[in-house]
């Protein structure tokens, strides 16, 4: 096996503090550096094969999912190995991970079909957040799921029509086409749904208060006394001073809040939101090994709040909504 390295965690935390090691862990690793440490440590039961980049430009990614991965593995009998996504043998195969249950990674899902036809036979939870395919069930938090939790508490409230004011850009388009298929999907009436497009230059707050729909969804930070104002939970967290009562769904959770205590404590460092997400599979896997054979249609509870894969669906999250009191995230 080339390019892989198994990583077992007593070793890992031991040393999880060394410049050595540290350095190690961000480069490629060559099997014969570990081999001597390997041969004091067991087989396990099953073993989960972590698909990330640990060299080239997104290798500090790489890096913070693994050291979130090495968390997430503690007291466990579980091996993972790593499997460097930008450096990787021509013939990894299957067959060289003894006991595979699953697959984590990759993190782009551009790679996520060149992984699933090499690792067959077990399931591929990806950290993209694009649709699920085959055997590839996309883990990452999507602005999907916002925007369709946002869509089922408009439903519950009875707020039966929305204005969104989109400026120019490309990732703002692509977020407006999952708002326009939500709005169709919940049949809402041409008059209804609203969409302004305006340019940088324009005054938004003017075109907000113009507006008579009972909410509005916006990109960027807008203030309505007749509407309920709602954007993404990274627009409103990234800035919370300007987004004052602006409302979004977040997968919030009390693992969460210990999770990024133990991970900087550790790691003295800051995880991701997709370093949550593997953190939340490498205990999923680990959890469905010790306690059940299936790890599908099973509600977890996780750092990103309660999940559930479902085999025929993909990852489903149960997102809450909060809102934007005094700077501070508030439950709504």
């Amino acid at each position: 096996m080339k390019k892989a390295l198994k990583l077992l965690l007593s070793f890992v935390l031991a040393s999880c503090s060394s410049d050595h090691t540290s350095d190690q862990g961000i480069s490629p690793p060559s099997v014969s550096y570990y081999d001597k440490v390997l041969e004091d440590f067991k087989q396990a039961g099953n073993s989960i094969a972590l698909l990330v980049p640990l060299s080239g430009e997104h290798k500090n990614l790489g890096k913070n999912i693994l050291n979130a991965c090495i968390l997430g593995n503690q007291n466990s009998n579980m091996d993972i190995y790593v499997i460097d996504t930008n450096n990787y043998s021509d013939d990894l195969q299957q067959s060289s991970f003894p006991n595979l249950r699953a697959v984590v990674g990759p993190v782009f899902f551009q790679e996520s079909y060149k992984f699933a036809s090499i690792f067959k036979h077990v399931p591929l939870f990806s950290l993209s957040n694009n649709k699920t395919a085959k055997h590839i069930y996309a883990c990452g938090l999507s602005p999907q799921e916002e925007i369709e939790s946002i869509f089922k508490y408009m439903r519950k409230k009875g707020m039966t029509s929305l204005t969104m004011f989109v400026p120019e850009g490309d990732f703002f388009k692509s977020v407006s086409l999952i708002v326009r298929r939500e709005a169709a999907k919940y049949e809402m009436e041409e008059e209804d749904f609203n969409v302004v497009t305006y340019k940088p230059k324009e005054n938004l707050s003017e075109l907000v208060q113009n507006a008579t729909s009972k909410a509005i969804f916006a990109f960027e930070p807008v203030q309505s006394m007749k509407a309920k104002v709602f954007t993404m939970s990274s627009l409103a967290l990234s800035n919370p001073e300007k987004w004052n009562g602006a409302m979004f769904v977040y997968a919030d959770s009390e693992d969460q809040h210990e999770f990024i205590k133990a991970y900087k404590e550790t790691f003295h460092g800051t995880p991701t939101v997709i370093s949550l997400a593997a953190y939340d599979l490498i205990k999923m896997i680990n959890e469905s090994s010790m306690q059940r054979e299936e790890m599908f249609d099973e509600p977890y509870q996780g750092t990103l709040g309660t999940f559930m894969i479902k085999k025929d669906k993909g990852m489903i999250r149960y997102l809450k909504m909060f809102k934007i009191e005094n700077a501070e995230k508030v439950p709504a």
